[in-house]
C-alpha cells in the first residue's frame, strides 16, 4: 500500500532512471532471471553487482515504469508521483496496481502547475527524450499522501469504494467504534 505521510515536493526530474526497488528485485524480478539469465537485459534493464547485492535500473524511454516524469518529495518510503507508460490503467475502477508510488494521469499539466510561472506544458514536455533531466521548482510544496475510501461525487452523493488495505477498519478500531 502507498504509506501515508507529508512532506514538500521539491523537484522533479524528466525521463527518470527507474531504480527498481529491492523488494522488487527479490520477489519478481530474481525468480524469472533463475528461469531465464538474460531476463532483465531483454527488457533493457541495466544490472549491476555492488556489494554482493543486484542493482537494477531501467533507462529512461517509452517502456520506462516512471513514464517521461516523476515529482520528488524526499521520503523514507522511496515514494513519489510519477506518469506511466499504461494509461490504460486510469480507466479501472480499482487502483492497487503499484507499489507504493502514486500514478499521475495528466503528469505534464500538473508540472505547468507545480512549476510555475514560465513553464508551460509544452515546454515541460519539450524535454523528453534523452538523459534525465531535473527541474527544481522555485519553491518547494507541500504534498500530503493520503488514503480515502469514501467521498462526495459531483451530485453531492456519497461513494464508497472497497478499502483494499483495511485502512478504515483500523481508524474505526482505534477510535472505539463498532465495525
Amino acid at each position: 500500500p502507498t504509506p501515508i505521510f507529508s512532506n514538500k515536493m521539491q523537484f522533479i526530474e524528466v525521463n527518470p532512471y527507474w531504480n527498481v526497488p529491492d523488494s522488487i528485485v527479490e520477489q519478481e524480478m530474481l525468480p524469472k532471471l533463475k528461469e531465464d539469465p538474460d531476463y532483465l537485459k531483454k527488457l533493457g534493464y541495466e544490472v549491476q553487482e555492488w556489494r554482493g547485492k543486484l542493482h537494477v535500473r531501467q533507462p529512461p524511454g517509452e517502456r520506462n515504469a516512471l513514464g517521461h516524469i516523476k515529482f520528488m518529495f524526499p521520503n523514507d518510503h522511496a515514494v513519489y508521483l510519477h506518469d506511466t507508460p499504461t494509461r490504460n490503467l486510469f480507466a479501472n475502477g480499482k487502483r492497487a496496481f503499484s507499489h507504493g508510488c502514486v500514478r499521475v494521469d495528466q503528469p505534464f499539466a500538473l508540472a505547468e502547475i507545480v512549476l510555475g510561472e514560465g513553464w508551460s506544458e509544452e515546454r515541460v514536455k519539450g524535454l523528453k527524450g534523452g538523459g534525465e533531466r531535473m527541474v527544481k521548482m522555485p519553491r518547494s510544496l507541500p504534498i500530503h499522501i493520503g488514503y480515502f475510501s469514501a467521498f462526495v461525487d459531483e451530485q453531492g452523493k456519497l461513494q464508497l469504494r472497497e478499502d483494499i488495505y483495511g485502512y478504515s477498519q483500523k481508524v474505526r478500531a482505534a477510535l472505539g467504534l463498532s465495525a
